[in-house]
């Protein structure tokens, strides 16, 4: 899994907990390509693997999601639900593949860290940006969400999975704060423009203005 071959950031000025000054922020190398295939899957691909799916199909879309999200309730269990409108889900996988990259604030004592999205649905893998610039493709990700869309024509719900893969880079609190932040800029027309200035005008891209829309401070 992961094998894809995004193009990728390969170096950052004042990013991670740093103050950041100007929309010339970022310097992007797009000659090289960015594989993640040293990472395994870490939900089954296919939701029949999950959850008896037969049993599923018999209940109403309210009904899915509910059973969906109570089954990621469990706060040991490392994982976070989400449920995606069919056409949620077409607007994604779109963006997704005309943008599969984008970098996110979390907030951290004391500032922020930035994270790296990467996108190749029906998965998408989180890491931190520091972590990335020093180990590459090697870098140990923080959270996959995976895209179940079994469902998709038959309820008009796509199922999402997020693993917290690395405990220590991130919470299950921050771990849903994420999952929805990246369902938000890839789905929502007055949130998308960032995601698409990044990737195609990178020279424009404001990661201040993104901060600001965040609020998030250093």
């Amino acid at each position: 899994m992961y094998s894809a071959s995004n193009r990728f950031i390969r170096a950052f000025f004042g990013c991670g907990r740093q103050p950041v000054g100007s929309s010339a922020l970022w310097s992007f190398v797009r000659n090289q390509q960015a594989g993640i295939s040293g990472v395994s899957a870490p939900s089954p691909s296919q939701l029949g693997q999950v959850v008896r799916l037969e049993e599923l199909l018999k209940k109403n879309r309210e009904e899915v999601v509910d059973i969906w999200l109570g089954y990621h309730a469990d706060a040991t269990a490392r994982r976070v639900g989400s449920a995606l409108s069919a056409q949620e889900y077409g607007t994604f996988v779109d963006h997704a593949k005309e943008s599969p990259m984008f970098v996110l604030p979390l907030t951290r004592p004391g500032g922020y860290e930035t994270l790296l999205v990467q996108c190749q649905m029906p998965f998408v893998l989180v890491t931190g940006l520091e972590e990335f610039k020093r180990s590459g493709v090697s870098a140990p990700p923080y959270l996959t969400l995976t895209h179940y869309p079994e469902l998709c024509d038959s309820h008009g719900v796509v199922l999402v999975r997020g693993d917290v893969i690395h405990d220590k880079g991130m919470n299950l609190e921050e771990a849903r704060t994420v999952m929805e932040l990246i369902r938000a800029f890839y789905t929502s027309p007055d949130d998308y423009p960032l995601v698409h200035t990044f990737n195609h005008k990178p020279a424009q891209f404001n990661f201040g203005a993104l901060l600001q829309k965040l609020n998030v401070t250093a």
